[in-house]
């Protein structure tokens, strides 16, 4: 019988090249599961991976402190090179490589059967950790250096150095000597925001608090004074004045500190 060549079946168009480029990063990011180039020396393509491997784990662990001093080494080791051989990192920048490693945290880490020996409050600390390089980082915006003369009449918002949190567990007690076994009745609420020594800094702070920040996150043109008086009605308080005296005190010290600015 003659044979039929199949009409779906289309030629692989891709140069050269650039499938042995995928070859070699394939290798390199997972060499338990991926073949080793033939036209390489295996010599070579282990320098190549411990290279890349150790330059990228040096970014986590410095990212990721606590995390690391909670994890023993093996661990630590495991979760990072999970990382280097399946997440499909979107960006070239070291900067953003603690973003990434979120991602992963959030997404491939959860289908890893390893998934299961890992702290229940991981992801969270993993979060609150890059939160706090996230502000030290972050750039600042131009309003922020706008004079604020009349906070109830104004218009504000929080600053891009600032970060309003709601966590589970609570992530800014966690080290090697804390290590909760389950989560507290009471959520943790958090403010991480750059101090004006520009170091990452953190305010423990309140549910009304975090609400009010949150409303300030996406204000465009509510003033303080209807903001705040919205949030009472939303918490269907008794005596919104109280609301709008004691969220004026919580604006005026943000103020200070950087978190909250103009629009």
């Amino acid at each position: 019988m003659p044979h039929t060549r199949n009409k779906n079946v289309r030629p692989d168009k891709t140069p050269s090249f650039i499938r042995t480029q995928h070859a070699f990063t394939q290798y390199i990011r997972d060499p338990k599961n991926a073949p080793r180039p033939t036209d390489i020396e295996e010599r070579r393509m282990n320098i190549y991976r411990d290279l890349l491997f150790t330059n990228i784990s040096s970014v986590i662990s410095d990212a990721f402190p606590v995390l690391k001093q909670i994890l023993s080494e093996k661990h630590w080791d495991a979760l990072c090179r999970d990382f280097f051989a399946r997440h499909p990192s979107h960006s070239p920048y070291f900067t953003e490589i603690s973003q990434e490693f979120l991602q992963y945290l959030q997404t491939e880490r959860l289908e890893n059967p390893d998934a299961k020996d890992d702290f229940p409050f991981m992801l969270e600390l993993a979060h609150y950790e890059w939160a706090e390089l996230y502000v030290a980082i972050a750039e600042d915006d131009d309003s922020e250096q706008t004079a604020i003369t009349d906070p109830l009449e104004q218009i504000l918002s929080i600053a891009h150095t600032a970060l309003s949190l709601a966590y589970t567990y609570p992530v800014h007690t966690i080290s090697p000597d804390v290590l909760p076994t389950e989560a507290p009745e009471q959520a943790t609420y958090l403010v991480v925001h750059r101090s004006t020594d520009n170091r990452a800094d953190f305010l423990e702070t309140t549910p009304m608090t975090h609400a009010l920040l949150t409303a300030l996150a996406d204000n465009t043109e509510l003033t303080t004074q209807a903001l705040l008086a919205k949030l009472a009605q939303d918490f269907q308080h008794p005596n919104p004045d109280i609301v709008i005296e004691g969220g004026l005190s919580i604006v005026n010290d943000f103020i200070h500190r950087g978190i909250v600015v103009p629009v």
